[in-house]
């Protein structure tokens, strides 16, 4: 009778724990495609920004802008920060009016300001 109750438990243990390494993956997989959602987005604003400001640059396959112009030469991009830029309203909220991008290559910084918006 021990046996049976062992053997019941037992499967009914690996049921759950199939389903529930089902439904994290599940949810794993749902965070990897908005994480490269966002980062598309992202790299999108940025390459807009650029051509809003008619600066030449280079994208790679994945959309990163990878290569800007500055100073008649193109450099390559080590990092690129963004940074919102808040204003407050007549309630004293704040909201998100600019942003300001940082470009950052071997011979220096290129500093941006947008109202461009990222969606």
């Amino acid at each position: 009778m021990k046996t049976r109750i062992f053997l019941l438990m037992s499967v009914f243990f690996l049921l759950c724990l199939s389903v529930a390494q089902a439904q994290e993956f599940g949810k794993i997989r749902a965070l990897q495609q908005r994480a490269a959602y966002v980062t598309k987005i992202k790299n999108d604003f940025v390459a807009r920004v650029l051509t809003s400001y008619k600066i030449p640059h280079d994208r790679n396959e994945q959309g990163v802008v990878v290569r800007i112009n500055m100073d008649g030469k193109l450099q390559d991009i080590t990092k690129i920060e963004i940074v919102p830029v808040l204003k407050e309203s007549a309630d004293k909220r704040q909201y998100v009016a600019a942003h300001e991008l940082y470009f950052y290559t071997a011979d220096g910084i290129l500093d941006l300001v947008s109202e461009l918006t990222i969606r």
